[in-house]
């Protein structure tokens, strides 16, 4: 956090990476000692902000080059920061095994668009994080005629990248979040940097290297110590915390408090690791349960429109089809709502018409029917075919 000061990143993303960063070097073999239950340290962290505010990018790559000054010295632990796709990443961990015994592996990527992007050979990227996400002593695929079976052992898998508010509301879908992959995740959000920094002072050359140089002492630690406890003021706390929290009612905080006990003693240990007691106190549990909790807050206004959003996708998708089926012949408004109404009400229809007809994709027509009264009438324009036309709907719906 110091060596950060003369950086205008946001201060909860210097936190939160530097944290990623302690449980990079740490890995597999540093866990919370819960029985029957243990909770590994590999953490899915996603920083949300605006583009060229709260400067992500920056967090992030200062973080995996910490990691990588680290976790590079005996190479057990692998880092990867750029695309990749499913089975390439399938086929690192399985080398990994076969060359470490463990398949262990830092993922860092700046850009979430780039990493689990709209192409469908991305689309599994998700679902393969999700099973991986807690460690596995072994794991099996259903792998290739040429390479056979896939088999990870001792898998480790910790992912670093950060996102636009837009383009994450675009890809995490409802089916996302129930699937379980969301609940998995830190998306820590900011626009505000801790400052701002118009001519850039240089920092001390030294002060780099003692940073990287106290990340290889905690990773020596690490090495050696093994697992870590809890004591009984911890356990107390944690226990008090577990039995009397409420559950929400949207799906969002729904997933995330499923495994929030596990968020909590895995921030809770790394905070017992910085501090090098190496034991999770009442102190460390007390700091983890409410960042905890303000993450839970402020994640779920993110993803509150989400089904919304896909519920009007589909609608979009069902008028557009109706429209260019007729092509420049015109639609009755009636029949063409047939086509939207098990996604959307009348009123949200009529809604979508009207943002569908500022933009250009729809040409309104008022006819004279049988008895004398108008009825409106719909025509598609080559709009409708236009890239990227249903984020520019909901976009402007929103």
């Amino acid at each position: 956090m110091k060596y950060m000061q003369a950086q205008e990143t946001a201060e909860i993303f210097d936190f939160y990476c530097g944290l990623w960063a302690l449980s990079a070097v740490c890995g597999r073999n540093t866990y919370v000692l819960r029985p029957r239950a243990p909770v590994y340290l590999n953490m899915f962290v996603i920083l949300v902000g605006e583009s060229g505010v709260a400067r992500k990018t920056t967090s992030v790559r200062m973080a995996t080059n910490i990691a990588r000054s680290v976790v590079g010295l005996d190479n057990s632990i692998g880092v990867l920061d750029g695309k990749v796709t499913p089975e390439q990443m399938v086929a690192m961990l399985q080398e990994r095994t076969m060359e470490y015994g463990s398949a262990q592996l830092c993922i860092s990527v700046p850009e979430l668009a780039v990493f689990l992007g709209t192409e469908r050979y991305l689309a599994h990227m998700p679902a393969l994080l999700t099973d991986l996400y807690d460690c596995p002593d072994s794991f099996e695929g259903g792998g290739t005629l040429a390479r056979g079976k896939v088999v990870f052992r001792n898998v480790w898998l910790s992912f670093l990248s950060a996102s636009t508010p837009i383009w994450l509301l675009k890809a995490v879908n409802p089916n996302v979040i129930e699937g379980g992959f969301t609940s998995r995740c830190y998306f820590v959000i900011s626009n505000e940097p801790k400052q701002r920094i118009p001519w850039p002072q240089d920092v001390d050359a030294d002060m780099y290297q003692d940073l990287c140089d106290d990340v290889k002492i905690v990773a020596a630690e690490a090495a050696s110590r093994g697992p870590i406890e809890v004591d009984p003021t911890g356990i107390k706390v944690f226990s008090e915390w577990y039995r009397n929290k409420g559950r929400a009612i949207d799906a969002f905080k729904q997933s995330f408090e499923a495994r929030e006990d596990a968020h909590v003693l895995r921030v809770a240990a790394l905070l017992a690791i910085n501090d090098g007691s190496w034991i999770i106190k009442r102190s460390h549990v007390n700091v983890a349960i409410r960042l905890m909790s303000e993450m839970k807050d402020k994640s779920s206004g993110i993803f509150a429109s989400t089904e919304a959003r896909t519920k009007f996708a589909h609608a979009l998708d069902a008028i557009r089809a109706a429209l260019m089926s007729y092509g420049m012949d015109p639609v009755p408004r009636h029949k063409l709502y047939l086509k939207a109404r098990s996604h959307i009400t009348n009123e949200e229809f009529l809604t979508l018409l009207e943002v569908m007809h500022e933009i250009g994709a729809i040409q309104r027509f008022s006819i004279a029917g049988e008895r004398g009264r108008p009825a409106d009438w719909i025509r598609g324009t080559d709009v409708l075919l236009a890239k990227g036309l249903g984020e520019t709907v909901l976009d402007r719906f929103s």
